[in-house]
C-alpha cells in the first residue's frame, strides 16, 4: 500500500515547529527529550531511554522483520530561543540571529509523521519499527558510540539526517580523525630576557604553515580549526594547543595525510627549539553500501515511487550511520531537506520536509522485495 500521499503538510509544519521551539542544544537534551517521549508513547510506541540519554521508541509490526530509523535530538553550537519564519515561499528561517535546527528535527518531525500516518490507517502493513533519537551527535556522535545495539533487533535502517538533493542516497561516508597537537616551549619575560624563551607560538604557526589542509584530494580534507595557547602578551608562550581534523574516503589516503601533519608538526618543533605531542582519535570510520544491499534497495524503490530521481550520494561528512553500521546495522542515510545546516542561514523548504516524510512513510508500508522474503 504507498500511503505516501497520507502525509500532512501542515501537521507535519507544526510538529517541526513545536520541535524547533524546544531548545536542546548539545549537551542539554533534557526538555526535547521529555517531549518526544510523550509524543512516541501516545503514538503508540514503547519507548526506552540509555544511560546517556539516547531514546529508542518501538512500534511492534504487523508483518515480519524491524527496521532502524535514526535521527538525533541535539542541535549544533549553544544557539537557543530559535524563532521560527514561516515565508512566503515557503521554506522556514530563522529571524538571522541563530541555527535553525531543521540539523536534525526535520528529522524526527519524519518519523512523528510517519507514526501518525500509520496509526490514522489501521491494517497497513509495516515491519516493526526502532526509532532511535541519539544525544550528542553533534559533539562527534556521543550517543551512537554509547548504544548498545544488542537491544535492537533491526536488520538494517535509514538516517534521517543529511544535506542534499532529494532523492539522494548517501552511500558512503568517510573515516574521521580528531587532531589535538600540543606544543611545548619555553617561558620567558618577552620584554627583558626574550632570548631564554622558546616560543610555542612560533612553533605552532610553522607547523600549520607546513601542513597540506583543507582539500587534498577528491577523498580526503583537512583542517585545524582552532588554536589556543599564551597568557600573557608579554611572556614567550610556552603552550599552544591546536585542535584539527583530517577526513578521507581512503584508508591509505588519510594515513599519509595523517604522517604529513605529524612530520610538519615535528619539523617545526625541532627547527625551533620546541617539542611536541600528537594526538589522534578516530572519530567515525567509512562506511560504504552497495547498491544491491536491501537498505540502498529499498530507500531507491521508495524515492522512485514518489516520482524523485534516486541519485548516489558520496558524502563528506559524518552521521550515526557510521557507527550504526560500524557495530553491524547497515544503514544509508537520507536528506530531510536540510540547507546550510550550523549557520545563522540554514533554512528548510515546507515541500521538501513533505517528500522526505513521505519516502519514509513509503519505506516502511511498501511490499518486500521478493528477494527478502525468506
Amino acid at each position: 500500500m504507498d500511503l505516501a500521499g497520507a502525509v500532512d503538510r501542515e501537521r507535519l509544519l507544526h510538529t517541526f515547529l513545536e520541535l524547533v521551539a524546544v531548545d536542546s542544544p548539545t549537551g542539554h537534551e533534557e526538555a526535547v527529550g521529555e517531549l518526544l517521549e510523550r509524543r512516541f508513547a501516545d503514538l503508540g510506541c514503547t519507548v526506552t531511554r540509555d544511560q546517556v540519554g539516547n531514546l529508542v521508541a518501538v512500534l511492534p509490526g504487523t508483518r515480519e522483520g524491524t527496521i532502524l530509523v535514526a535521527t538525533h535530538m541535539d542541535t549544533a553550537g549553544t544557539d537557543r530561543g530559535i524563532v521560527p519564519v514561516v515565508g512566503p515561499d515557503g521554506v522556514v528561517r530563522t529571524d538571522g540571529s541563530t541555527i535553525l535546527g531543521a540539523d536534525d528535527k526535520s528529522g524526527i518531525a519524519g518519523c512523528l509523521e510517519l507514526l501518525t500516518v500509520l496509526r490514522q490507517t489501521p491494517g497497513v502493513l509495516h515491519p516493526t519499527l526502532e526509532l532511535l533519537v541519539t544525544v550528542g551527535e553533534e559533539s562527534g556522535l556521543v550517543g551512537s558510540r554509547a548504544l548498545d545495539v544488542s537491544r535492537l533487533q533491526a536488520t538494517h535502517g535509514f538516517v534521517l539526517d543529511t544535506a542534499g538533493a532529494m532523492g539522494s542516497i548517501t552511500y558512503w561516508s568517510p573515516t574521521s580523525v580528531y587532531l589535538t597537537i600540543t606544543f611545548h616551549g619555553r617561558k620567558a619575560h618577552a620584554g627583558v630576557e626574550p632570548e631564554k624563551g622558546v616560543s610555542a607560538v612560533r612553533a605552532a604557526a610553522q607547523g600549520v604553515a607546513a601542513m597540506p589542509l583543507g582539500r587534498i584530494d577528491s577523498e580526503t580534507v583537512a583542517n585545524i580549526g582552532t588554536v589556543h595557547g599564551g597568557e600573557a602578551r608579554n611572556v614567550v608562550p610556552d603552550t599552544v594547543v591546536l585542535e584539527g581534523m583530517a577526513r578521507s574516503h581512503d584508508q591509505g589516503k588519510l594515513d599519509r595525510q595523517l604522517d604529513a601533519m605529524r612530520r610538519a608538526c615535528q619539523e617545526a618543533a625541532d627547527a625551533t627549539g620546541a617539542t611536541v605531542d600528537v594526538v589522534a582519535d578516530e572519530i567515525y570510520r567509512t562506511y560504504r553500501i552497495e547498491e544491491d544491499a536491501r537498505p540502498y534497495r529499498e530507500a531507491a524503490r521508495a524515492i522512485a515511487s514518489v516520482g524523485l530521481p534516486v541519485t548516489p550520494r558520496k558524502s563528506g561528512g559524518g552521521t550515526d550511520g557510521n557507527l550504526l553500521n560500524a557495530k553491524g546495522i547497515p544503514c544509508v542515510a537520507l536528506p530531510t531537506g536540510m540547507v546550510d545546516e550550523h549557520a545563522t542561514s540554514e533554512h528548510i523548504a515546507i515541500d521538501d520536509m513533505v517528500l522526505a516524510a513521505q519516502v519514509l512513510v513509503v519505506i516502511a508500508t511498501q511490499d518486500p522485495d521478493p528477494r527478502d522474503v525468506r
